[in-house]
């Protein structure tokens, strides 16, 4: 069967705009996480830090792209940093004017948790609190805005739609473009996440699930998964973009796509099952045609829960056993927050990067280990100095009992 490559990215993020400044925010250790002031907070609220993105300047987005904005799209940095994701990562896989050169077999999927509810609400209260009524407020809410507006943009006419599964939105959107693509029925796909949601009324809701950090005092180091001291999660803004094309011999990529697995089930709404992690992370490896020690780096998707960051670690020491002693497990959240439908995609881009120049990123914000935590989530940066890393593991879980798993394998091109 025809490999799956990622031939382009784009990245938006409260640490920055642009993919090549994310890495280095990261590799600075310095996040975008911080004391809200976009919107108002109630007093009695416990938390009020998270990542929110920094509105995108008109500057940043492609200059032949902006005319076509309507006026309306310009008051959103939902619209504009998706198109921004967009065009980085199609001009990052050369491929900016060749989709356009026969539409229909280039596809554009969105993934998204929450959809553009911050326009949503801006429609609810411009018509229960100002008397004013736009119809074209209520197509900019719907889900299918977004797909079809930067399929116009870019000149694609294949399959467009938006996939929505809470937080693994961005990774079964990856999976369908896949199949897809060995399928025949498109070439490439443009997968663009975004999760650009966060108000006065949906940062409240979060408050209220009692899921969020109360470390108002130093928001930098507030996400601290797999650590002791962790106390819960922080929500951030995030929009992200995969280009998927057939591989071609000698082909520049960052990543070929090996294997995924997925199960589904939870006994409880808001924590993942270990049983189910392990069913997706096997599946991954089988599916890969890979044994567990092929496997040079794992990102979790520990949020910094205190209830569910070690649920992983069983399941990851139930495949891997004692090699679960030696192969670095990070946690991409400790940088970025959770990110919503976007993890795969926002996580999974800096995640490339650091496999595109064998990078092992330093454990971030654990201050103190965790018995309860079964796998290498304390490594030291330094004993990986001058290894490769080839292949690794993505592990994605979110609410309502969604666990999966991906592996990416480093393809080798001539330069």
């Amino acid at each position: 069967m025809q490999n799956v490559v990622i031939s382009g990215i784009g990245l938006v993020t409260s640490a920055g705009i642009g993919a090549e400044e994310n890495e280095k925010k990261f590799r600075a250790c310095e996040n975008g996480i911080q004391r809200i002031t976009r919107f108002p907070l109630h007093p009695k609220v416990k938390t009020c830090i998270a990542g929110l993105i920094s509105p995108i300047p008109v500057d940043r987005l492609p200059p032949d792209i902006v005319p076509k904005l309507s006026e309306e799209d310009l008051q959103q940095d939902y619209v504009k940093s998706a198109v921004y994701v967009v065009d980085e990562a199609l001009r990052d896989a050369g491929l900016r004017d060749i989709v356009c050169e026969n539409p229909q077999r280039t596809g554009v999927i969105v993934a998204s948790s929450l959809g553009n509810f911050l326009y949503v609400s801006e429609l609810v209260k411009e018509y229960y609190m100002k008397e004013k009524y736009k119809i074209s407020s209520l197509i900019h809410g719907m889900n299918s805005y977004i797909p079809s507006r930067l399929a116009s943009l870019f000149g694609v006419k294949g399959p467009c739609f938006l996939v929505s599964s809470s937080c693994t939105s961005s990774l079964n959107a990856v999976l369908l473009a896949q199949s897809y693509i060995q399928g025949g029925i498109i070439d490439r796909a443009i997968i663009c996440a975004v999760d650009v949601c966060l108000e006065t009324g949906t940062y409240h809701l979060w408050n209220k699930l009692r899921v969020l950090s109360h470390r108002n005092d130093d928001p930098k180091t507030a996400c601290r998964p797999y650590c002791k001291t962790r106390d819960g999660m922080i929500v951030s803004e995030a929009a992200a973009c995969y280009i998927l094309e057939k591989e071609k011999p000698d082909q520049k990529a960052y990543a070929r796509i090996r294997g995924f697995g997925m199960s589904n089930g939870s006994s409880d709404f808001l924590k993942p099952t270990p049983e189910d992690l392990l069913i997706a992370i096997r599946e991954a490896l089988i599916n890969a045609k890979m044994e567990p020690k092929e496997i040079d780096f794992i990102a979790g998707s520990a949020s910094g829960s205190p209830y569910c960051d070690h649920y992983e670690t069983i399941a990851i020491r139930e495949v891997f056993g004692d090699y679960a002693d030696r192969i670095p497990l990070f946690a991409f959240k400790s940088f970025l927050g959770t990110t919503f439908g976007t993890q795969a995609i926002s996580e999974g881009t800096i995640g490339l990067r650091c496999m595109q120049s064998h990078y092992f990123p330093e454990v971030r914000n654990v201050f103190e280990r965790d018995e309860r935590v079964k796998a290498n989530a304390y490594y030291k940066k330094e004993d990986y100095k001058g290894l490769r890393m080839n292949k690794f593991l993505f592990i994605n879980s979110g609410f309502a009992g969604n666990h999966m798993a991906i592996v990416f394998e480093r393809p080798e091109w001539k330069e």
